[in-house]
């Protein structure tokens, strides 16, 4: 493949095998005659293989990897694809973390930098992109931070049970996140501000 990065002339070919990975068997070894066995006859089909390997579902033999059977499970088969997303194309996600919710136009802008190909060939690789960008869940998968106070935060679900009246309990679920810390004084300020904020008459 020409370019640095996979491409279809067909792209729904690729998401139609994504979609029979979860349905048939995991092979010894995807080639050409695998493709054929599942339907997949194009010419046009055959860079389905290096699109695997560059989502890093197979190795560079064709070997089924730890991905691929991961992504079989219906459950998290989105998440999975979302995060072999995001590590196959790093370069574009350090400069776009939403980069799957861009236009055409900044995904040709990003692609023509970081290749050599034509104006045909770079659609291409924008169109494949965005199929398999269209089969991942990105909300499973958190955004990749850039550092700064919050990279070490340590998320503390608390669950705060308030009940004065007869009746069933009021649970709330309170999300927050703290920066790590061994200073025992920066919890025990937080929990008094709590206290102070959400039990006012106590």
């Amino acid at each position: 493949m020409p370019a640095d990065f996979p491409y279809l002339t067909n792209p729904a070919s690729l998401r139609k095998f994504l979609e029979k990975i979860r349905t048939v068997g995991v092979p010894e070894k995807v080639t050409i005659a695998y493709l054929e066995s599942l339907g997949f006859k194009s010419t046009n089909d055959r860079p389905i293989i290096p699109a695997l390997k560059f989502l890093d579902f197979v190795d560079s033999s064709g070997v089924p990897k730890e991905t691929w059977q991961r992504y079989r499970p219906k459950e998290t088969a989105g998440a999975v694809l979302a995060a072999a997303i995001r590590a196959a194309y790093s370069d574009l996600f350090k400069i776009y973390p939403d980069a799957e919710r861009k236009d055409n136009e900044a995904l040709r802008n990003f692609f023509s930098t970081h290749t050599k190909v034509g104006e045909a060939t770079l659609n291409l690789i924008v169109r494949t992109f965005k199929a398999v960008c269209d089969m991942a869940d990105f909300l499973a998968v958190p955004q990749e931070t850039s550092g700064g106070a919050g990279e070490h935060e340590d998320p503390r679900p608390i669950t705060v049970v308030k009940s004065t009246l007869p009746g069933p309990a009021i649970n709330i679920n309170i999300q927050l996140q703290l920066q790590a810390t061994e200073d025992p004084k920066v919890y025990d300020n937080f929990f008094a501000a709590m206290k102070k904020h959400l039990f006012p008459s106590e």
